[in-house]
């Protein structure tokens, strides 16, 4: 709604249903062309465009730990950080892909193969979890698609199969060149430690050694043991209950022992240490054959194996088409509703003024004097309706005019823009009070175009160039004692109008006659209208459906210091709206009471697709019969 204290914007209309109903309705043939003109082009497209289709495939890169290979000869690209990114590189790689090829090239089913560059581009992965992998393939031919696919996944399994033997061959090869030489350390251990018992006679060493070790085992074992027993009482008694103290006091007597002993190991003599050195490094020597020996067996069962750690969970789906899809005519009708949301917030926010409940609510009712229909059709053949509507309605305007408590004797008719319909107004306030008995003049006064003159009184057109000239003939322009006075050829149109003999002129008028209506150019055109005013107790001021704007309202009251003049007329608004070749009533002004006549009721008031179809075919059948008769002819 647009407000009067809001000058940066000025809002057309309330969003409403018949708001939005009535901007579809006014542009529902635009609209229509807009989408019956996309779609010849999006059918082309969609015929021409080279199809493509997609078929994806799941796999599961199992972790390598849960193979054959031991750990530590794992494959290092094998982490859990970039395992899944390095098995998607090995996947899309030249030997991979190639293979693949190879494969199909071999079934002899295809004549034609895509290149290296192409496959590689169509390829895409996602990485569902941390061994899960969806590969995405996209190809021209749906056939060669899913052979591709399959092709792919088994070539990629039995390249990581072969790497899985070469890895452990290499593997086998390396352990096999540690083992002699573990043996030959560990001997050499083994005759050091017996060589350095001979020597120094160690036996009771040795047991001394071994009893200490086997005590401190004991020790520990203890303390274990009153550690748990701890835990459980904890549940039960406080740190304070006799229990729970006689444990603890357990606990630090055995860990004092333990202190003792372990403070006694420094004092051990040299002989003593010198004996655990010779025995851990035959021990470690001893756990290193061992090892190399179980990974040796390992490592030949590998070898030997076909099993990958890739397992493929679902093999390649059947083609599905994505492009071009069927939907791709979606948007013909996407960018008809869009450019219908375009329409309505032009309508919504532009200023040019498209219905009366706009001017109302910016004006105010009382300040509405009137309103008159487009008369669509052509001159000789006009619109009947809107004739009958428009007569209705300006008998509305006579009688506030002949009832009002206003002086309505004088009214200048004014408007800011061109072809809003000033001239079209005045006639016809000119006619209608004539009819009503009173004694009207009519006066050109647009100086400068004088369109009063030439569309209505045309055939008494005279060359005259004063007031006095026209006084000498003004009984030829005299009809049933009402007045018309022509266009005047001025030099200088606004000193004329300025002049004490033009208003003298106007003052005698006034006296003659009980209403004297003027046709004014237009306001921001020129000052003319401005000046004839001044000198007239109303303003009618036009407003034309579409044309005019809210800024114009504004700086044309801006000139006009007494507001209680100005009246407005809203001039050439829509009755009614059409599809096609058929009218409808239009949504704005059907529901208001003076247009409820017998004629406009005839036109459909509701919008229904039977009656659409209908008549649509009937108009178009007509048409078309009457193009063959012309051509026949």
């Amino acid at each position: 709604m647009a407000e009067k204290d809001n000058k940066l914007l000025h809002v057309n209309d309330e969003i409403d249903l018949t708001s939005l109903l009535s901007v579809f309705l006014e542009n529902f043939n635009l609209l229509l062309s807009v989408f019956l003109g996309i779609l010849p082009v999006l059918l082309i497209y969609y015929i021409t465009a080279t199809e493509v289709y997609r078929s994806s495939s799941l796999i599961e890169i199992q972790n390598e730990s849960q193979s054959f290979l031991p750990s530590n000869l794992s494959n290092p690209l094998m982490t859990q950080n970039n395992s899944l990114n390095a098995e998607v590189e090995v996947y899309k790689s030249n030997n991979t892909i190639i293979g693949a090829i190879d494969q199909i090239k071999n079934l002899g089913l295809f004549e034609d193969h895509p290149n290296l560059e192409t496959i590689k581009s169509n390829l895409s992965f996602r990485n569902d979890s941390k061994s899960l992998i969806t590969i995405t393939l996209y190809y021209e031919d749906p056939g060669y698609l899913k052979a591709l696919l399959n092709a792919l996944n088994d070539e990629f399994i039995s390249d990581r199969i072969e790497f899985k033997k070469q890895s452990s061959a290499a593997g086998k090869t390396f352990i096999r060149q540690e083992i002699p030489r573990i043996k030959s350390l560990l001997k050499e251990a083994e005759k050091n430690l017996n060589d350095f018992k001979l020597s120094t006679n160690t036996s009771d060493v040795i047991f001394d050694t071994n009893n200490r070790n086997f005590k401190l085992e004991q020790l520990r074992n203890r303390v274990n043991d009153i550690e748990l027993k701890e835990l459980e009482l904890k549940e039960f008694y406080k740190e304070n209950h006799p229990i729970y103290v006689t444990l603890t006091q357990q606990k630090n007597l055995i860990l004092s022992q333990i202190g003792d002993i372990e403070d006694q190991l420094p004092n051990v003599p040299a002989t003593q240490r010198t004996l655990e050195n010779f025995k851990r490094e035959v021990n470690i020597y001893s756990e290193v054959l061992k090892d190399l020996s179980s990974q040796e067996l390992v490592l030949s069962m590998a070898e030997a194996s076909e099993v990958s750690n890739v397992r493929i969970i679902n093999e390649a789906s059947n083609p599905s088409k994505i492009s071009p899809r069927g939907s791709v005519f979606l948007f013909s009708l996407l960018l008809t509703l869009s450019f219908y949301v375009f329409l309505l917030v032009r309508h919504f926010l532009s200023d040019r003024i498209n219905n009366l409940d706009a001017i109302i609510d910016y004006l105010g009712k009382n300040s509405v004097i009137g309103e008159r229909p487009l008369i669509s059709g052509s001159d000789k053949k006009p619109n009947e309706i809107a004739i009958k509507v428009a007569d209705e309605l300006l008998n509305k305007t006579i009688y506030e005019i002949l009832h009002s408590e206003e002086d309505f004797s004088s009214i200048c008719i004014a408007g800011s823009r061109k072809n809003v319909g000033k001239t079209e107004i005045a006639y016809r306030l000119f006619e209608k009070l004539s009819s009503s008995g009173k004694k009207v003049c009519l006066l050109d006064l647009d100086l400068r175009k004088g369109g009063l003159t030439l569309k209505f009184f045309n055939k008494r057109k005279d060359d005259l160039s004063s007031i006095p000239e026209f006084k000498e003939i003004q009984d030829k322009y005299l009809d049933d004692g009402n007045l018309f006075v022509p266009q005047l050829k001025i030099e200088n149109p606004l000193e004329f109008l300025m002049s004490e003999d033009f208003k003298t002129f106007v003052a005698t008028l006034k006296e003659d006659y009980e209403y004297v209506i003027a046709d004014t150019p237009p306001w921001t055109t020129f000052v003319d209208a401005n000046v004839i005013s001044k000198i007239f107790n109303k303003i009618f001021y036009v407003i034309g459906n579409k044309i005019s704007t809210f800024k114009d309202i504004d700086l044309f009251e801006k000139d006009i210091k007494n507001k209680s003049k100005i009246h407005y007329f809203f001039n050439k608004f829509d009755l009614y709206y059409q599809l096609l070749w058929l009218k409808y009533q239009y949504p704005y002004y059907s529901r208001n009471y003076y247009y409820d006549y017998v004629d406009y009721q005839n036109i459909r008031s509701r919008f229904t697709i039977y009656s659409f179809l209908v008549q649509f075919t009937k108009n178009l059948f007509r048409k078309v019969k009457k193009w063959v008769e012309s051509f026949i002819r």
